[in-house]
């Protein structure tokens, strides 16, 4: 794998670690997998899509003391 070398302004690092943290990334993926997604946005790098996971399923409850509220069972 090749490296390179990206200066960034404080500002840039900052927003770059808090969008890695928040998608439980290392700093240097989510660089990574930023700028793979915008070659790809512009047509420069063909990614290949996965399937969709399969759908979530949510069940009836027999409970029918909470009829009109939500209930959710996955």
């Amino acid at each position: 794998m090749t490296r390179v070398i990206i200066n960034l302004h404080k500002s840039e690092l900052k927003a770059l670690v808090n969008l890695a943290e928040h998608e439980y990334r290392d700093t240097r993926q989510q660089a990574a997998l930023i700028i793979r997604q915008e070659l790809a946005r512009r047509g420069l790098l063909l990614i290949e899509t996965q399937a969709d996971p399969a759908p979530i399923t949510t069940l009836p409850t027999e409970n029918k003391s909470n009829e009109g509220g939500t209930h959710v069972t996955a």
